[in-house]
């Protein structure tokens, strides 16, 4: 009796993080004109950017046609070394760039939203990719196939339905050698989490308890 108590209560626990997941969620947006900054308060914890392989930009205008959701003023975070390139408004694989946002707790990352990355990179067929390494593990995002550099389009890509528990991301272009011009880059456009309400906290020790004693009592009556 009590194991099927707890499945329905687990169940319960699984359908109010869900539901938190929808209500508290709260996005940054590097696209913003003046920029946010690079530390604040976000999803109940702080955050704090830096960049490696430069200096964190977030100045550069946007300018395709295909950035939805966001204030969509300028391209988001990127990484400048100086070089006088075109991509030293966004990270890039030229010099191992890479952007990393540190909390100061862990939360659940629902959404992440990229600008400049494109499918026909000057000529080449390899899509430009994203890799987001998080606590125990990466993903990895591909340019949207109908997002083409020059004909208009921003390299705009929104992952959403995620659910990263982390206290850290980092940024860095996966495939950039498969260029034409021999590296790949991106700008980071927004990030979107959703903290764990402190009542789902005690009601999941309260989840796990009752386990424990349902446990006991199986050992005890053998």
């Amino acid at each position: 009796m009590i194991n099927k108590f707890i499945s329905v209560i687990g169940a319960s626990f699984i359908a109010l993080i869900a539901s938190g997941t929808i209500s508290n969620a709260a996005t940054l947006d590097f696209t913003a004109n003046p920029f946010i900054g690079a530390n604040g308060l976000f999803a109940g914890t702080t955050y704090s950017i830096s960049a490696s392989g430069g200096v964190l930009t977030a100045s550069q205008g946007q300018d395709g046609n295909s950035c939805v959701g966001l204030a969509c003023q300028n391209d988001g975070l990127g990484v400048n070394n100086g070089g006088g390139d075109d991509d030293d408004d966004e990270i890039s694989s030229d010099g191992a760039q890479s952007i990393t946002i540190n909390f100061g707790k862990a939360i659940g990352i629902s959404g992440i939203t990229f600008l400049d990355l494109f499918t026909d990179d000057e000529g080449t067929s390899a899509p430009e990719v994203a890799r987001v390494t998080y606590n125990g593990g990466f993903m990895d995002f591909s340019a949207d196939p109908g997002e083409v550099r020059f004909d208009g389009s921003s390299g705009f890509l929104s992952v959403t339905g995620l659910y990263l528990f982390t206290d850290q991301l980092v940024f860095t272009v996966l495939n950039g050698g498969l260029q034409s011009r021999g590296y790949g880059d991106y700008a980071l456009a927004s990030i979107s989490a959703v903290p764990l309400p402190p009542a789902l906290l005690m009601f999941g020790a309260a989840l796990g308890g009752m386990g424990f004693l349902g446990r006991r009592r199986k050992k005890v009556s053998l």
